[in-house]
């Protein structure tokens, strides 16, 4: 929605997209806030509430067992590789 927005010259309603979507942890919103920043279309203000929400949803994904399975699933696929089966 935020793409569309931008695309038909709706900065503002554009950054309020960008913005919920950073705050969930999405990247490429929080790379486009600082785009509109560094551009003029918006405020320090706004980058650094999208930045620090990016952050806090990026820590709040992590989790001793996601990295366990992270680690598990690298693991697989290098053994993988190993044998020939490719994945």
């Amino acid at each position: 929605l935020g793409v569309k927005e931008a695309l038909e010259r709706n900065h503002d309603r554009a950054l309020k997209h960008y913005l919920i979507s950073a705050k969930m942890g999405h990247e490429s919103s929080l790379d486009l806030i600082k785009d509109m920043f560094m551009g003029g279309t918006a405020t320090k203000e706004q980058y650094a509430d999208a930045l620090k929400g990016y952050q806090d949803a990026v820590e709040e994904m992590k989790s001793h067992d996601r990295d366990i399975a992270k680690r598990y699933s690298k693991a697989l696929e290098e053994e993988s590789r190993r044998s020939g089966l490719g994945m």
